[in-house]
Parts: C-alpha cells; structure tokens; sequence
C-alpha cells in the first residue's frame, strides 16, 4: 500500500525549524549522498526563490501518518526525505549562513537592489522583504504513505528515472539484502579512510557491489552496471520468495560473501595508509583484492610492490611513446586496465601482477627490477 497526497501548505521556514527540531531525516538509506550539487547550484536555487521562478516538488515520507512504522524510521523522525535532499541541502545551508548568494545574483524586481554574494543573515538584515521571499516560499510537497519500504524504494528509483543518478544511486535504492550488504561493508575503515577516490557520488559503493559479486561467484567476473544490477535483482527477487525478511543478510551465500569480504579487508586495509595515493582509482582494486585473497601470507609484500609497479608502468608507457623498449607486460597491464569491468581484462591483468610479483620477490629474477 502506498498513498501520496499533497502535504498541508507549509512556507520554507517552517520546514526550516523542523529540521532545526530534529524532524525530519535528510539521510535514509536510500538516499543519495548530499554532495553532489555545487555551492554555485546551490545559490542558483536560492536565487530562483527570490526572483519567483517555481522548484520541483519535494517527497517526505510521513510517518506522522504512517501506523507502525518503526521499521521504516529508524530515525524517530516526523519525515524522511525521500526526493529533494539536494533542493533542501541547499536551503537549509543558506538559512545557516553557510551558503551565500552568487555574485551574479540579482533581484530581477528592482536591479538597484544589490544582492550579489550576500548571506541570509545580511540579506535580512538590508533587503528583509527579498529574504522574506525564500523564506515565505511555498514548496509544493508530497506526503508520502506506505508500511512498506519497498514502495518508498521503488518511488524513490522511478522519481530519479529521468535524472542523473548513476547506477550505485539507484542499486541503492533497489531493496533486498544486496544494497543492506554493500552498506554495512561500506563502514569497513578499507573505504572509509584508506580509499582516495571521490565518494560524492557513492563510487565506494560501485566497488563494494563489485567485490560482492566477485565473492559471490569466487571468480573474477564481469562487474559492468548491468551485471552489478541483475545481482542486485537477484537477491530481491530471492528475498521476497522467502518469509525470514533477514534470511540473507543473516546467513546464505549473500552473507557468506559478504563475510568473505570482511575477512579479506581485514588483511588488506593495514598495509594502505589513509586515503593512500595507490588507492586513488576503483579500478585496480578488484586486483589487490582477489591477489590478497589468494595469498594472505604475502600480504606485507603489497604495498612495495605496488609502488615499484605503478612506476615502472609509467615508465614503460613514456618508453613506448618515444619508440623506447618497454616491457610488454607493463604495457599490456596497463592496457587492460582501460576495461576495468570486464572479466576477461581482470583475469589478464590478475596473471600478469602475480608473475610480476614473483620476480619482485625472487632475487635471482631481475626482469622487473
């Protein structure tokens, strides 16, 4: 069941203190993370408040109206966002003095009215009846209804349908025990210090999905958006044909996997500093991962060889440019780590780090060195 039906007219200062209140939960765990607009995109909505031009709606899920709804609050809030987190990101920012007006901005009314790169508090303080404009704003909002979580995921995918929410976004959103998984392995200090690469827009997510699916099948597989997907669908599918809700992400193969990679990062994450330079690109990591799979005892060995590695593929590649021998391993490594979602480019690059590694440890082996 699931009712949507406009929300009482509220202006946005009145949402503004219920968010001071404590009310209302911007970050469910279907959402995206917060980071993904610009200050400039941020300032250009209040800007568009000011000058009367409409917003989209917002979408908060009710639970003053929903029955029995612990399961889906965990928050004990009065709302939950479930779209229009960025467009509230924004305001809410702005009504804190942590967000200032564009310098481009104007007051189309009356241009004399110098506005350009003013905070809330100055924009009260010189122009009250331009702030007053943001902050009697009437956002048209959604009241959103349901016992079922599932409904508020499947809301939540088909309102960002026509938006740009990549594919980590909207297996998030999908339900069922894999985005559960991805998310308590995302709390692993592996992905929460010592990665490098940008996680606005939950990359770390994608390579969670990736290692998931890679212990899944104990192989290294084809991870492309539309693999990580049909698993994601998989496990959904497979919940709702089972009463335990909890069956998978408390034992079954998705568990199992799910351990496996704990077990695994417990290994690799020492041997990285935090937001370590080798870690700067998602791509290699299913390679590091699967070779400390597979060879635990070494592990200590990773970290020198990886920066002796990333060099001499640099090199190799400036000797290739300028008609110099290179060794074409390196080459090939690097070349294949151009498809870093395919199986096949993952099984070659696997191949050749392990008999690289083994001439960086053999001392009568100096090819590498």
């Amino acid at each position: 069941m699931i009712k949507i039906t406009l929300h009482d007219s509220k202006d946005l200062q009145w949402w503004y203190y219920q968010h001071l209140e404590g009310r209302i939960d911007l970050s469910p765990p279907y959402q995206r993370r917060s980071s993904i607009w610009s200050k400039w995109k941020q300032a250009h909505l209040i800007d568009s408040l000011i000058n009367g031009f409409d917003v989209p709606k917002l979408y908060f899920g009710n639970f003053l109206e929903m029955p029995n709804s612990a399961a889906l609050n965990a928050s004990g809030s009065a709302y939950a966002v479930i779209d229009g987190k960025q467009r509230l990101g924004a305001i809410f920012s702005f009504f804190k003095d942590e967000l200032r007006l564009n310098k481009s901005s104007v007051f189309e009314d009356d241009l004399s009215q110098q506005i350009q790169g003013l905070s809330y508090t100055e924009l009260k303080m010189r122009h009250p009846f331009i702030a007053a404009r943001v902050e009697r704003f009437l956002p048209a909002v959604m009241s959103v209804v349901t016992n079922d979580v599932r409904k508020i995921e499947e809301l939540f995918i088909r309102l960002n349908m026509g938006e740009a929410a990549n594919g980590a976004e909207q297996r998030n959103a999908m339900g069922g025990p894999i985005p559960e998984l991805v998310r308590e392995l995302a709390l692993h200090p592996f992905f929460v210090k010592k990665i490098k690469f940008s996680t606005n827009r939950m990359q770390e997510f994608n390579l969670i999905a990736k290692l998931l699916l890679i212990e899944y099948k104990q192989s290294l597989v084809d991870t492309k958006k539309s693999d990580l997907d049909s698993f994601a669908q998989l496990g959904l599918r497979l919940a709702k044909e089972v009463d335990d809700p909890n069956h998978y992400l408390e034992r079954g193969e998705f568990f199992d996997a799910k351990e496996r990679v704990l077990d695994c990062l417990e290994v690799l994450a020492p041997e990285f500093s935090d937001r370590d330079p080798l870690l700067a690109s998602s791509g290699s990591i299913p390679i590091y991962y699967w070779w400390t799979r597979t060879h635990k005892r070494k592990v200590g060995d990773l970290h020198g060889f990886l920066t002796d590695l990333n060099e001499k593929i640099k090199d190799a590649t400036k000797n290739q440019k300028a008609g110099a021998p290179a060794d074409n391993r390196l080459l090939s490594y690097y070349t294949a780590s151009r498809t870093t979602n395919d199986g096949e480019s993952l099984r070659t690059r696997l191949r050749i780090f392990e008999e690289l590694y083994r001439e960086w440890t053999n001392p009568g082996a100096r090819a590498f060195r």
